[in-house]
């Protein structure tokens, strides 16, 4: 028994990384109307954008309950002696706000302690592959903790999106409105950065929004870990991580789907970036 890293479904990382190092992965949920899926286990990427893309009613999205997380940290009880519950922005979700509340219900068990990572998606999700690499070589969770407090202010995440519409049915685009407010058909390049969204850019056309994102990579100071995550654009996210490779070689690059709570504010056609890079 030794360290255990929980997170949440926004981390957005492959389903390969996640089983490879044990990581415990709790779904936010996405609402059709009055349909509630959990996100990753009840819909997959796919037929949530055909729904998205299709039917007449736009989804919306909330946190996990504090008792899902409270099922899963009692789970943990006999398995794990310390836990890290690393979650999307508490800027952005409420998420982190369950996992607390359930933090303080648990009556025994192991050692949690409750991170905002400052991120989300595969900016969350690098963080959660490398403390799950501390806990795989055997690391204390003060390890991981100490690792969290100097590394996230050195990731941040980026993306362009098709339109703002989803962004602003979602309550996500407040800071943003005034900066593109005018300006039609335009294709934003956003930036999370302390928690929050941030305009970093913005083009006439999706091709010279995408063609943004190497030159943001390129400014950045020696990069450790990437990622890039899409909306049904797989293509898009490949030809970027070729580009990419001047920066890392490709097969340490992640490519991911943007998970269904994340189609929710992006929709359909949204490329990401994720870089981890030196102070």
């Amino acid at each position: 028994m030794a360290l255990h890293v929980v997170t949440d479904s926004t981390c957005d990382l492959p389903r390969e990384v996640i089983e490879e190092l044990g990581i415990t992965v709790v779904p936010c949920n996405v609402n059709f109307g009055d349909e509630l899926l959990q996100d990753g286990v009840d819909i997959s990427p796919s037929e949530f954008y055909r729904r998205l893309d299709a039917g007449p009613i736009h989804p919306t999205t909330s946190q996990p309950s504090v008792g899902a997380f409270l099922k899963h940290y009692e789970g943990l009880k006999g398995k794990a002696d310390e836990v890290l519950s690393l979650h999307v922005s508490a800027k952005l979700s409420g998420t982190y706000n369950s996992a607390v509340l359930a933090q303080r219900e648990l009556k025994d068990g192991p050692r949690i302690e409750v991170v905002d990572s400052l991120q989300v998606s595969l900016g969350l999700g690098l963080l959660v592959r490398e403390v799950a690499r501390i806990a795989k070589a055997g690391g204390s969770l003060d390890d991981a903790l100490g690792f969290l407090r100097a590394e996230i202010p050195n990731v941040l995440s980026y993306v362009t999106v098709d339109t703002l519409e989803h962004l602003v049915r979602g309550g996500r685009a407040s800071r943003l409105q005034g900066f593109f407010a005018g300006i039609l058909d335009i294709k934003p390049v956003i930036v999370v950065r302390d928690g929050e969204t941030h305009p970093a850019g913005r083009s006439r056309t999706r091709r010279k929004a995408l063609a943004q994102l190497p030159g943001i990579a390129a400014s950045s100071k020696r990069i450790r870990a990437m990622g890039l995550m899409h909306a049904l654009a797989p293509d898009d996210a490949e030809a970027l991580a070729e580009e990419c490779t001047q920066f890392l070689p490709r097969d340490e690059i992640l490519i991911s789907e943007f998970t269904p709570v994340m189609g929710c504010h992006l929709g359909s056609k949204a490329v990401g970036l994720a870089i981890w890079s030196e102070a």
